[in-house]
């Protein structure tokens, strides 16, 4: 068995991040040139300015949920950069699972907040065996879906 297992975060496909990047270049490009070319008039160009660089923004984000030796893991990134959270072992207070056909939603309840993760393609039983391979005392039960 792998010591990691990786949850459904945002993976925007190759495709999809060219697309997003080259219509952001080309709006982008395009509001520098009715700002420039056209009389300089920004209320005309703000539109373009803004939804260029948002595209090129999103094209950059990432995210990843994983389940290792360390315990919970998040990353959030932007063009890599952005923030890692990892809730370890020892402060789960207990394990939620949620079973479906294409895989298994899991919740961490904590104090002050839950994090939550999907699991495609892991069964309910390959869960249960992950968990106590880390921390056999911490409990793991059903969840009612609801």
């Amino acid at each position: 068995m792998d010591n990691v297992l990786r949850g459904s975060g945002t993976h925007f496909p190759r495709w999809m991040r060219w697309s997003g990047m080259g219509m952001g270049i080309f709006l982008l490009a395009d509001g520098m040139r009715r700002l420039f070319v056209g009389g300089g008039d920004l209320s005309g160009v703000f539109a373009y300015l803004l939804v260029g660089t948002a595209c090129i923004y999103i094209a950059g984000y990432e995210k990843k949920v994983f389940l290792s030796e360390k315990g919970f893991e998040r990353e959030t990134l932007f063009w890599g950069r952005g923030r890692k959270e990892q809730v370890s072992w020892n402060d789960m207070e207990e394990v939620i699972l949620l079973p479906s056909g294409k895989g298994t939603a899991v919740l961490f309840p904590l104090k002050q907040r839950g994090w939550r993760a999907f699991f495609p393609g892991v069964r309910e039983d390959e869960m249960r065996k992950f968990v106590a391979r880390f921390r056999e005392d911490l409990p793991v039960r059903l969840g009612s879906g609801s």
